[in-house]
């Protein structure tokens, strides 16, 4: 398999000619096109999380017991899109991003719960069951979650924002430190919410040496590619994650008398760290591109020997034995080879035959070439050589049938008459024999000239005969 390495050029540098026009979905001025998926995950967590459920235990008995402890701390992104590889030279890359296939979320905070169930048959009023929390142990469900989409490459920043609810953390009594006042009583309440917020933003995706970065401004390089039935691309994204994390404290005084609460609430107070930026780098994505690759059988067409004025036709087989879909663009000749042959597609690992022609209009040997343009992108011109050999056609033979007239001219005669004076008008459909005072068909062709000649003999003898009888008779 061939391999050809090109140059990468400024995409601004590329000027395709509108001939070049057999777009296959890649919009503008290309020969052709293939893609491939790719995709990019990213998670970023605390050094230690867990989540820890023991279920009911033990199992099948009338006293069960259930701990629920979570302690979560992480970011994740995740982005989908395609590369797109157009051509002709150099292998133009875009990346395209599928439609909300971005995704960014958070998990902070802590989970903990205590429950107990009861299935007792006590044999006196009947069987007793119960579930519900565990007195005296706080139950903690301080967890913010969050999940936003967004449409990649998320060149300008995306985030998602997730909020715990508003959790009463506790009541200490300080009554006897303030005022001491029978029947009155009072403390210090304390609610909190915690939240998290987090942003990323792509920067550039990076081909190693094959091509230049794609930046914000550029999602579209010209890359070196190796020829054959597919190419193979690693692209890495880069990008920034940053994260704040806070919690937002509700502080408040209160005081009872008398069965009644009276709560006197102070300035939230927010506490937060961030926003901590990070440049990530993703794993590489393995985009595989198939490509048309087309082979022409055979490499010379033989037409022989071919009588001037007629044609011969020859099978030519375009073969694609690449891995994306081909099409036959154009075949053309020099001379007197020619192809009928119009656009067609040649699908992947499929054959199509086209017809070579040769109509010769001059005598002897000629060679020539026909080209077959597809939309192979690195060899988009096969070329198939053609030969063969002009011929003139046989001499027209006598048609001794023709009926056509002649005149014979057998010589000076004798004074009996009757023999031809003239022979004229032969040609190849046969003879006109004349005597004076009459004209009579001869036989045509050769025939006709072997007839008189025997007629001539016999009257040259008749004539000898003639005259020897005279001088017999003479005194």
């Amino acid at each position: 398999m061939r391999a050809l390495v090109f140059s990468a050029l400024l995409l601004s540098s590329v000027m395709l000619p509108a001939a070049a026009s057999a777009q296959t979905g890649c919009g503008g001025d290309y020969l052709g096109c293939t893609s491939a998926p790719i995709r990019y995950q990213h998670r970023e967590g605390l050094p230690v999380e867990f989540n820890f459920d023991t279920g009911w235990v033990p199992s099948g008995s009338p006293v069960q017991v259930r701990i629920e402890t979570v302690l979560a701390g992480n970011t994740q992104v995740s982005l989908e899109g395609s590369l797109v590889g157009a051509w002709p030279e150099p292998m133009s890359l875009t990346v395209e991003p599928t439609e909300g296939g971005g995704r960014i979320s958070v998990d902070y905070g802590i989970v903990f719960r205590a429950r107990a169930r009861l299935a007792l048959d006590v044999g006196v009023g009947g069987p007793i069951r119960w579930e519900g929390n565990l007195p005296y142990l706080p139950m903690i469900d301080f967890r913010a979650m969050s999940a936003n989409a967004f449409e990649p490459w998320a060149w300008s920043r995306a985030s998602t924002q997730g909020r715990t609810m508003r959790q009463h953390i506790a009541d200490v009594p300080i009554t006897d430190a303030i005022v001491r006042i029978p029947g009155i009583s009072g403390g210090f309440s304390l609610d909190a919410m915690g939240e998290v917020e987090a942003g990323y933003r792509s920067t550039r995706f990076t081909f190693g040496g094959q091509a230049d970065p794609i930046t914000q401004g550029m999602r579209r390089v010209q890359a070196v590619f190796m020829a054959g039935s597919f190419v193979e691309y690693q692209p890495v994204l880069e990008g920034v994650l940053d994260y704040t994390v806070g919690v937002r404290l509700y502080p408040g005084l209160y005081v009872s008398l008398a069965g009644r609460r009276w709560t006197i609430g102070l300035p939230e107070i927010p506490v937060g760290v961030g926003p901590l930026p990070r440049t990530i780098r993703f794993d590489p994505a393995v985009a595989r591109l198939g490509l048309p690759d087309v082979v022409a059988e055979p490499a010379m067409v033989d037409f022989g020997e071919v009588t001037l004025g007629r044609s011969a036709e020859r099978d030519v087989t375009l073969r694609n034995v690449g891995e994306g879909d081909g099409r036959l663009l154009t075949i053309a000749g020099d001379g007197p080879f020619s192809s009928p042959a119009s656009s067609r597609p040649l699908p992947v690992r499929s054959r199509s035959v086209v017809v070579v022609t040769f109509t010769p209009v001059r005598p002897g040997p000629v060679e020539g070439t026909m080209v077959v343009t597809t939309n192979d992108p690195d060899n988009p011109r096969v070329r198939v050589a053609v030969r063969g050999f002009g011929v003139e056609p046989p001499p027209e033979m006598l048609d001794a049938g023709s009926g056509v007239p002649v005149e014979v001219d057998a010589g000076e005669v004798a004074d009996d008459g009757g023999v031809p004076s003239t022979l004229t008008g032969v040609d190849d459909g046969g003879c006109g024999c004349s005597v004076p005072g009459q004209t009579r068909k001869a036989p045509g062709g050769m025939a006709a000239l072997l007839g008189i000649g025997v007629w001539g003999a016999a009257r040259r003898s008749r004539r000898g005969a003639s005259k020897r009888r005279k001088t017999e008779e003479s005194p």
